[in-house]
């Protein structure tokens, strides 16, 4: 069952005019429109939904002042409950510019991509699991990047449903992973309540014939993470059900040591920061060092992102990281890469 956080139904507005605008004209504007997308209140007051309102916009901006115009999201049953709440219209020029998110989470408009997780058997680099990497499409089937796929969510306020819809997509995309790791990242933030929200996910899987023992959920932006109890109980609900997880970011967002022992995680990921160019930084590397001893002695694995030269990956290596991730290796692909390029010797 999804509820009104994950697919909710179209926004309500209530608009206020001043005093000193003549509204006639606005009668015959609505008119156009079913009675049920819109309702007037008042002299100067009207109730809308925001398809009419995000409509209305462009008619008001060439007709009236509409510096003198308040709006504020509302339900028709009580329109003026929010009244103290409201702020110029010409303030929602952002939501109904990033609209467009809201059709991408709709028509599930994301694709897949993997880039690979590599890590050493006898002596050999090998791929031993693929990050799943969501990007929209855009109308014409140009991908959006996922920072301004997920900044328009936010205006919309659409996290939730966009993180979830990502993550679906991606358990449907990972059955070209084989029986590697498939890594597949979450926002803690835009899961309320694990036992729901993930409820679809894990049913999915499920579906989709892949060992829970297989998935790793990635925690990204940790450091938007205010409520470390609710963050446990997200870890510990994932965990329980045979699945893995990751901190990602970590030199970054968990600079508590800690914080990050609390966490217990399968895999920790050393921040891209600290792993461009460790091989020649005295001060990345003494980052570096310290991440991989917390995380070894947690009994976790150590995973360096962001290798982009030989050099970066031999230093690591000698170090002791466990596995590695980056454009060295390769960029996230619209198909998982099999093999690994022959040159590609940290020897």
């Amino acid at each position: 069952m999804i509820c009104d956080v994950c697919q909710p139904k179209e926004r309500g507005y209530t608009v206020f005019f001043s005093v000193n605008q003549n509204i006639d004209q606005l009668i015959h504007y609505f008119c156009n429109y079913s009675e049920t997308f819109w309702k007037q209140i008042d002299d100067h007051t009207f109730w809308m939904v925001e398809s009419v309102l995000y409509d209305l916009m462009d008619y008001l901006e060439a007709h009236m002042d509409i510096k003198s115009i308040y709006a504020v999201q509302s339900e028709v049953v009580n329109p003026l409950e929010n009244v103290k709440e409201k702020k110029l219209l010409s303030l929602f020029k952002a939501e109904r510019e990033a609209i467009w998110v809201d059709d991408v989470i709709k028509n599930r408009s994301i694709c897949t991509h993997y880039q690979p997780i590599v890590g050493i058997e006898e002596g050999q680099l090998e791929i031993v699991g693929q990050e799943l990497l969501s990007r929209g499409l855009d109308e014409t089937g140009k991908i959006i990047p996922p920072f301004k796929m997920f900044e328009a969510a936010r205006i919309r306020n659409r996290v939730f449903s966009l993180d979830r819809t990502c993550r679906l997509e991606a358990v449907r995309n990972a059955s070209v992973v084989g029986d590697k790791l498939i890594f597949i990242n979450f926002i803690p933030t835009a899961i309320y309540v694990p036992e729901h929200c993930l409820a679809s996910t894990f049913e999915l899987i499920k579906q989709m014939d892949i060992e829970p023992e297989q998935v790793v959920f990635e925690v990204v932006e940790t450091d938007e993470v205010k409520d470390l109890n609710h963050l446990m109980r997200i870890l510990n609900y994932y965990r329980s059900h045979g699945f893995k997880y990751a901190l990602d970011d970590v030199g970054v967002g968990f600079n508590d040591i800690e914080t990050l022992k609390k966490m217990d995680p399968d895999f920790v990921k050393l921040a891209i920061e600290f792993t461009n160019g460790v091989s020649k930084d005295p001060s990345k590397q003494k980052v570096a060092k310290r991440v991989l001893s917390i995380t070894h002695e947690m009994g976790a694995l150590a995973l360096a992102e962001g290798v982009e030269s030989k050099e970066d990956l031999a230093y690591l290596i000698e170090l002791g990281y466990d596995l590695f991730q980056g454009y060295y290796f390769s960029k996230p692909q619209p198909a998982p890469i099999v093999t690994l390029d022959n040159e590609l010797i940290y020897k």
